[in-house]
C-alpha cells in the first residue's frame, strides 16, 4: 500500500508512534530504526532520469515458479529480470533498492551447488554498476538479497544469484549471523508447512550521505526483509528490519515490525499488485507467533 516517504528529521518520532498504534494488539513487534535516503545533491531522482534503461535479461525457468510480486515502479530503477528473482536496480546507490522473489517447496529442490564466484552484472553500464573491486579489501562482505540456497533448484538461478546487483555490502557479523538465520527461518517455514512465500528485501539508509565503498556503492545502515504468504484461507504478512552493523547475534523477535513501517521508511510500495483489502489486513501484522 502507498506510503508517503517519511523526511529524516521526524522519522523515529513518527514511526514509533505508528507502530505503536498500528500494533498494539499484536504480540510482537518492534520499532524500526532505520530510513531509505540517499546523498543530496544530486538526488536519486535527477541522477536515475539521466540513465537509460538497460535491456532486461529474462530467461525461462525450469521449473514452474510464480512471478515475483514487485513494488509500484521507482522512478529511475532498472528492473533486472532474472531466472531465480527481479531486482529493482538503484545506480546513484549501486546496488538494488530491493529484491524480490516466491519461495515454493519446488525452489527447495535440486542439487545446483554454490561456486561462491561473485560476478559483476553484464546487464549494466560500467558507469553505473557495482564492480568486485568496489567490495576488495572494503572491511564489507558480499551479502545476497536473493539468497544462493533459494536457487538451488536451477544452475543458471545459482549463478545469478551472484550478480552483484543481487548484493549489498553487509558486515560479516550480519551476513553470517541473523540475517542468515532469517533466510534460513523461510525456507524452513515453507518446508514444514507448504506454502508459498512471497518475499522482498533491500537496503535502507539513514543518513543523505552514506559512506561509499571506493567512492561508489553506498554502505547501507540497515536492511529490511517483507514477506507474504497469500495462500486461501492463511493469508498473513510479516516484515524485519536489522542494522548494518557488529552487534551480537539477537533473538529474531527482536527484527520484527509491520510491513507498513518498512514502506514508510523506504518510501516504497510494496505488493502493490495485491488486493486492497487483503494489503490492509497483512501488511500492519507483526505476529511472529503466527510463522513459528
Amino acid at each position: 500500500m502507498k506510503h508517503k516517504k517519511t523526511s529524516l528529521g521526524g522519522i523515529f518520532t513518527l514511526l514509533i508512534g505508528t507502530l505503536i498504534a498500528m500494533t498494539a494488539a499484536q504480540p510482537s513487534a518492534c520499532a524500526p530504526s532505520s530510513a531509505n535516503h540517499t546523498e543530496k545533491p544530486p538526488t536519486i531522482e535527477t541522477t536515475q532520469q539521466q540513465t537509460k534503461n538497460l535491456p532486461l535479461e529474462a530467461t525461462k525457468p525450469i521449473v514452474d515458479i510464480p512471478s515475483p510480486l514487485t513494488a509500484k515502479p521507482i522512478e529511475g530503477e532498472i528492473m533486472l529480470v532474472r531466472e531465480g528473482y527481479t531486482s529493482s536496480y538503484n545506480p546513484f546507490t549501486r546496488q538494488p533498492n530491493y529484491v524480490c522473489w516466491t519461495l515454493t517447496t519446488t525452489r527447495l529442490n535440486g542439487n545446483a551447488k554454490r561456486d561462491n564466484v561473485f560476478r559483476e552484472d553484464p546487464d549494466l553500464d560500467d558507469k553505473i554498476k557495482s564492480t568486485l573491486d568496489d567490495y576488495k579489501n572494503s572491511g564489507f562482505s558480499r551479502g545476497h538479497m536473493c539468497p544462493a540456497a533459494d536457487n538451488k533448484w536451477s544452475k543458471n538461478a545459482m549463478r545469478e544469484s551472484f550478480y552483484l546487483s543481487n548484493i549489498c555490502p553487509q558486515t560479516q557479523s550480519l551476513n553470517g549471523g541473523d540475517w542468515e538465520d532469517l533466510e534460513s527461518a523461510c525456507r524452513d517455514w515453507v518446508e514444514d508447512r507448504g506454502i508459498t512465500l512471497h518475499i522482498v528485501c533491500g537496503p535502507l539508509f539513514d543518513s543523505d550521505k552514506p559512506r561509499r565503498l571506493k567512492k561508489h556503492v553506498a554502505v547501507p545502515s540497515g536492511f529490511f526483509k517483507a514477506i507474504i504468504c497469500l495462500d486461501k484461507g492463511n493469508e498473513k504478512g510479516i516484515a524485519f528490519i536489522y542494522q548494518n552493523n557488529t552487534d551480537r547475534s539477537r533473538p529474531m523477535s527482536n527484527y520484527v515490525c509491520t510491513i507498513d513501517s518498512v514502506e514508510k521508511l523506504s518510501g516504497f510500495d510494496l505488493f502493490h499488485n495485491v488486493a486492497a483489502k487483503t494489503q490492509r489486513r497483512i501488511e500492519r501484522q507483526a505476529n511472529l507467533n503466527d510463522w513459528q
